[in-house]
């Protein structure tokens, strides 16, 4: 069911691309090229992902969208895609995506919030590697591990992120291929290795999913860890650890979700600092669907609230709220699972989660 997300940030990075109208350039460019003059201040960044109103057919109101994550102090705006956006036949696989170049642009172009960047390579249990020049749909593509590294530093070298994440939810494509895992861990360690060379202050790490790394997805099917996703890494090379943290693919009632749900994942993950790239519980749940768990503006609230209490003493980079605005469009089943995961309604009020939300890691917390 995470999978299926990946329909939504294909159509978002194609809308963005119609927005920023450069999709062949190679790199992100600011006003500088060098990255903000004044960052976010210290402490835990709250973010969204790029979900304008409107989206992901419309991104008319993408500006006003960067103005209010700019508004909230401390706030991040995560590009979560495809490494290219040529996505199937890769013809411009090494270029850095548009809708990747949009979040760094405005950010250095008047706004004050942290870029963050996933670049992903699969979703749906299907993988995007082949490149023109070698049809192999593998890691073992040295022509695709070339153009990764390429994009990944480039994107780092123009902006100097402060975190960035290589592949996402890879607990996945442990489980689809174990073997090619193997290889993917090497272009991720060049990737590490070549990003630190031209930004060492970024956060570079691999995301996992929590519900499906530990078996907890009961809803989902995923009762079986897929822990060597993680073990498998070379500790030395990550420097923070990504996780979507959904307890209601797992979890009926907000309310049952314990205060310690975390504590077994920061066993397996040890002293590294984490960011919870993507978060959330459904507000509502479509006309005519039925879901083993309950959805309510309540129930948002009361997460959010367990997870305060779960991260409580952690390092904790980055806690990231799926959407701020709910997507207008996309497959039932993404609806269904993750439309409701936003701060604000279908009509751009605000749900009660919101200001919970951007107060969530303030000093007085």
């Amino acid at each position: 069911m995470i999978g299926h997300r990946a329909a939504v940030r294909v159509s978002l990075a194609l809308a963005a691309s119609c927005v920023l109208g450069a999709c062949g350039s190679d790199a992100p460019s600011g006003p500088d090229g060098e990255g903000d003059d004044d960052p976010p201040p210290q402490g835990i960044l709250r973010g969204v992902g790029l979900s304008p109103q409107g989206f992901p057919d419309d991104f008319t109101q993408v500006a006003a969208f960067f103005d209010e994550v700019t508004s909230m102090n401390r706030g991040a705006v995560m590009w979560n895609g495809a490494w290219r956006d040529d996505l199937v036949l890769g013809r411009d696989a090494g270029s850095v995506p548009a809708a990747a170049q949009l979040v760094a642009d405005f950010s250095g172009d008047g706004a004050n919030y942290a870029p963050v960047a996933v670049f992903g390579w699969r979703g749906e249990g299907q993988r995007y590697i082949a490149v023109p020049g070698d049809p192999t749909n593998a890691w073992s593509n040295e022509t695709a591990r070339a153009a990764y590294v390429q994009v990944v530093r480039a994107y780092a070298d123009a902006r100097k992120p402060p975190l960035l994440f290589l592949g996402n939810e890879s607990d996945f494509a442990w489980e689809e291929d174990p073997d090619d895992y193997l290889d993917w861990l090497a272009v991720y360690d060049d990737a590490v290795d070549a990003i630190r060379a031209v930004s060492p202050g970024t956060l570079v790490g691999p995301v996992f999913n929590v519900e499906h790394l530990m078996g907890w997805g009961e809803f989902s099917g995923w009762t079986t860890p897929t822990t060597p996703a993680f073990t498998l890494h070379d500790r030395t090379r990550i420097d923070v650890v990504g996780l979507t943290v959904y307890p209601y693919l797992g979890i009926a009632q907000a309310g049952d979700v314990p205060a310690d749900y975390l504590d077994p994942v920061f066993a397996l993950l040890g002293d590294l600092p984490v960011a919870v790239t993507e978060t959330g519980w459904p507000a509502a749940t479509p006309a005519g669907t039925a879901t083993p768990w309950t959805a309510s503006p309540t129930a948002q609230t009361v997460w959010l609230e367990r997870l305060s209490d779960g991260l409580d003493g952690r390092d904790v980079r980055l806690v990231n709220w799926l959407f701020l605005h709910p997507p207008q469009s996309g497959a039932t089943s993404v609806l269904t699972t993750f439309g409701s995961v936003s701060l604000r309604d279908a009509t751009g009020g605000k749900r009660p989660v919101y200001d919970a939300f951007v107060a969530f890691g303030a000093p007085s917390n």
